[in-house]
């Protein structure tokens, strides 16, 4: 999956942000047509926080049924708003960017949310055969999809709040997008260690699906096979008596990872904490 922002990186990533962008603008469902008929928000008009907005035509239009049917952007958005005081409006704009690669653009505020990342993953599931849907949409193939959004939705946030909180930190700023996305999801308890299991299946579906290159470490986010391995970690790490089955030979964590696991997850989760002090309406 795509992720392209980061403070270490925003000047290297100025022009790619810019095409991006601009592909988007100029793609075939974001017309000025195209996006009267697609415009919806969710959020005041104006207000600050996190809000979501549609752009998309008819080309999208299964995918952003979708989201919408299942408001998975918009319950996002509300439980971050509910968690953190955000004095600027960050909307996620739902389009068709062209490629499956939602970012945060700090030149705009806002954060595009491909409608072809939908799509990219419900066929990643789909191709490995995870989870058929179920007709009442209680889980399945579409909650497995879901998940995943989710995930998306909290790791581009946090970027944004990186960006227009001013905060700072040490290490990857990919890398602690995952961490505020594990916090997030791990913190809505057993339904929320499920979902972060989710994401970590996807991205190491995607390591299956796309063979290591030497080039894949030159990449501003860690490889898709690690970014598994650490939400696997930080959920056996909040919860060791609760996910004994994740860890041993062939599982999600190897025994020698499993016993500094749940001070992985500590430090993400006080990091978070400390790095948003003061922002918090309640605690992470």
């Amino acid at each position: 999956m795509g992720r392209r922002t980061g403070n270490g990186t925003r000047a290297l990533l100025t022009l790619a942000l810019a095409a991006a962008v601009t592909g988007c603008a100029a793609g075939p469902d974001t017309t000025e047509a195209a996006e009267a008929a697609g415009r919806r928000s969710h959020g005041k008009a104006g207000a600050a926080g996190f809000a979501v907005q549609y752009r998309t035509g008819d080309k999208a239009a299964r995918a952003t049924a979708y989201l919408r049917s299942r408001r998975i952007l918009e319950k996002a958005a509300d439980r971050l708003n509910d968690t953190v005081k955000m004095p600027h409006r960050i909307p996620f704009v739902v389009r068709a960017c062209g490629a499956a690669e939602p970012a945060y653009d700090p030149e705009t505020g806002s954060i595009d949310f491909c409608v072809e990342h939908v799509d990219e993953i419900r066929d990643r599931f789909e191709n490995a055969g995870r989870g058929a849907d179920r007709p009442d949409g209680t889980g399945g193939r579409d909650a497995h999809v879901a998940a995943v959004l989710e995930e998306t939705a909290y790791h581009e946030g946090a970027h944004a709040l990186i960006d227009r909180l001013g905060l700072h930190f040490t290490g990857r700023e990919e890398d602690v997008a995952d961490q505020f996305a594990a916090v997030m999801l791990i913190g809505q308890g057993r339904a929320g260690d499920s979902k972060a299991l989710t994401a970590a299946t996807d991205y190491a579906l995607a390591a299956e699906e796309s063979p290591f290159d030497e080039s894949d470490l030159l990449d501003e986010h860690s490889l898709d096979g690690q970014r598994a391995a650490n939400y696997a970690c930080y959920v056996y790490g909040a919860h060791p008596d609760r996910h004994e089955d994740l860890v041993g030979d062939g599982r999600r964590v190897t025994e020698d990872r499993a016993e500094g696991c749940p001070d992985e997850w500590q430090q993400a989760r006080d990091g978070w904490r400390q790095l948003l002090t003061g922002h918090l309406k309640q605690s992470l």
